[in-house]
């Protein structure tokens, strides 16, 4: 397809917004919806036409672009699409739902000639206003190839990983892995710091071994700065660990120690930090062992 395809974005929320914002800097014609108008007429202000509804923006949009919270958030959007979408056309949704109901909207989109790609992206708010997101992609590799140089205007790293569900199978399984890396980093530097060592010195060391994570590099200078305004929410983090263990389930996989991490990221959403960063889920361990990740004050008590 040429270039010239008239582009649609539903969801301009912490990603949603600079993804979009990127597709109308590289000069594409975009309709946007949000739940929330004025981030919408923000972009109108830009360039962009503002819908009304997602299903306006079908009726404008040959390929439409989703970026919402969860399955009923997506599952409300597409019925809305489904009623004036157009044969030929494109949905793909770049958020983190379950593989199963995710195939099952493709079918619905399938029925009525829509092609339909799960296309969950990683790099948080960071990568969506640099355009270096890592897109997940599962679907039909020719419809893929068709959508591949919006992804690109967007993203850094584009993967094609097979039929309907597979973009999104591994994406939770990149998530289960960041999300273990950060509780055994929030574990470990608790205990450093609790028997009193500098969290920067302990970094070092880290960064000179084999335990060297990239998380770990983005996360603990949050933690240490105190500083958990949200790139990735903690809310949505914990929705993906769930989303895990229900994969998990439906494969015959057990997962024991992401069941563990699910219910520690559960209990910071109840002690209020949903909304934060999900590097604020160290703060339960912080309060159960009378201790704060922080730079120890020179001369404090078992500083070595």
């Amino acid at each position: 397809m040429s270039a010239q395809e008239n582009l649609g974005f539903i969801g301009l929320g912490i990603m949603g917004y600079p993804m979009a914002e990127n597709l109308l800097k590289a000069g594409y014609s975009l309709t946007v919806f949000n739940r929330t108008r004025q981030k919408a007429e923000e972009l109108g202000q830009r360039g962009a036409a503002v819908a009304g509804s997602p299903a306006e923006v079908a009726r404008r949009a040959s390929v439409i672009f989703l970026c919402v919270g969860d399955s009923e958030s997506v599952c409300q959007v597409t019925e809305s699409l489904l009623v004036e979408v157009r044969p030929g056309a494109v949905v793909v949704d770049c958020t983190t739902i379950s593989p199963s109901v995710s195939r099952k909207i493709a079918q619905q989109f399938a029925a009525r000639g829509v092609s339909y790609l799960d296309a969950p992206c990683s790099g948080s708010k960071t990568g969506a206003t640099n355009a270096t997101l890592t897109f997940m992609v599962g679907g039909n590799p020719e419809v893929f190839e068709r959508v591949r140089p919006y992804l690109l205007v967007m993203g850094k790293n584009i993967f094609y990983l097979g039929g309907p569900g597979m973009g999104l199978q591994a994406k939770l399984t990149q998530n289960l892995v960041g999300a273990l890396i950060f509780q055994a980093m929030a574990e470990g530097f608790v205990l450093a710091r609790k028997a009193g060592l500098a969290p920067s010195r302990v970094l070092e060391v880290l960064q000179a071994s084999v335990a060297r994570a990239p998380m770990i590099d983005a996360k603990l200078p949050l933690v240490l700065a105190r500083r958990f305004e949200p790139h990735f929410s903690l809310k949505w983090m914990y929705k993906d660990l769930g989303l895990m263990l229900e994969s998990g389930r439906d494969l015959g996989v057990p997962l024991p120690a992401t069941a563990l991490v699910h219910e520690l990221f559960g209990a910071s959403v109840a002690m209020g930090h949903g909304e934060e960063d999900f590097a604020a889920a160290i703060t339960l361990l912080e309060t159960l062992a009378g201790v704060e990740v922080t730079e120890p004050v020179p001369g404090s008590p078992r500083l070595e």
